[in-house]
């Protein structure tokens, strides 16, 4: 609850939880006992003459070490136990799974030396079973059921999740328009496209952890291009960085798709290509808005900083082609995380629920 909810009151506390007041104070004593969570002040009055003391995770109590696993590359930080996450590094993402785990080794035993490191946590651009810990396919780097803890052997416990899960996991932990909300859709642009789907206020994933990968739903039943997920025509195909690159053509400086696209958002002549790219994107969000009817839709990845224009003409497109019963609530935005990826901000809170999960 202090989790979700901070900070709070005992007496909140025990109003949403049905706790008696007096079990509240036992258990809030063990875990400031026990070093999870912190006084931090006091607010109104719940008796005439007492103030209502705040409670709130203690952000040094538990450190992860997260990554955010991208095709050409990898950047990492330090989650606290709070959410917030203090960037470090990043390195080139080695194609090989196994020479990928051996750095990621590296840098955790070097972190481990300065910082007590809880949990490692890591965003992949693929699916992910989270039972079995084993990444099912990643199609933009070309891995397939590569298992985590036969690669990394670390003496902590390893995590990790869809990268558009982490940022919908991100957005529902740390920005207030999601509070309350119960349905909505995360769609991660890269390299390849990844959504996130929050259905009844819970991530949703599936059966066998495939649930959310819109970017492979067919949007062009006549097109013979093969995208790496083996099928035709995919909505990846149209709505990926690369397509914008490939539209606008040669003369782009950079080595990989990411820095070939930013120069990309700096051609003036490039306006119409990006104006196709966002109607692209609206085509595969109508078909999203039509079957989940969500609240809110958020775009994260390289579209981010796009500008109010782009999102204009995408929030028009979907307005003209979606049921309107389905759009008459609609929201649709770009994540609130700008400084830091929205999915390592994910991989930290995944950590934290999963301390809180062992917490006996």
């Amino acid at each position: 609850m202090i989790h979700e909810e901070h900070p709070i009151s005992r007496a909140d506390i025990s109003t949403i939880t049905g706790l008696t007041p007096s079990s509240v104070t036992r258990l809030t004593k063990e875990l400031l006992d026990e070093g999870y969570i912190k006084e931090i002040g006091t607010i109104g009055k719940s008796t005439p003459g007492r103030r209502r003391v705040l409670l709130d995770l203690k952000k040094e109590a538990f450190l992860s070490l997260v990554f955010d696993v991208g095709v050409n590359i990898t950047t990492y930080g330090i989650g606290y136990f709070d959410g917030e996450v203090e960037m470090r590094g990043n390195f080139y993402t080695p194609k090989d799974p196994v020479e990928f785990f051996m750095k990621i080794k590296e840098i955790y035993l070097r972190t481990r030396d300065e910082l007590n490191v809880a949990r490692i946590s890591l965003s992949i651009p693929g699916m992910v079973d989270m039972k079995e810990n084993k990444i099912l396919l990643a199609p933009n780097l070309g891995w397939e059921d590569v298992s985590i803890p036969e690669l990394l052997d670390v003496d902590v416990p390893v995590l990790a999740d869809n990268e558009a899960n982490l940022s919908m996991l991100a957005e529902k932990y740390h920005s207030e328009d999601m509070k309350n909300v119960q349905e909505a859709v995360f769609i991660i642009i890269r390299e390849g496209v990844g959504t996130g789907l929050l259905i009844d206020g819970k991530i949703y994933r599936g059966p066998s952890f495939t649930a959310g990968e819109a970017g492979h739903m067919t949007v062009n039943l006549y097109s013979d291009r093969f995208c790496h997920c083996s099928n035709k025509g995919c909505w990846e195909l149209f709505s990926s960085i690369n397509w914008a690159i490939e539209q606008y053509g040669d003369g782009l400086e950079g080595k990989n798709a990411i820095e070939k696209f930013q120069a990309l958002k700096l051609r003036g002549n490039a306006r119409r290509v990006m104006e196709r790219f966002a109607e692209n994107i609206a085509v595969g969000i109508v078909n999203l808005v039509n079957i989940l009817n969500p609240e809110i839709v958020i775009l994260g990845g390289e579209v981010q900083d796009l500008g109010e224009s782009f999102y204009k003409v995408i929030e028009e497109e979907v307005k003209k082609r979606a049921l309107k019963a389905a759009t008459k609530k609609l929201k649709i935005r770009p994540t609130t995380f700008r400084t830091i990826s929205s999915n390592l901000v994910g991989a930290a809170v995944l950590a934290i629920e999963d301390i809180i999960e062992n917490v006996r």
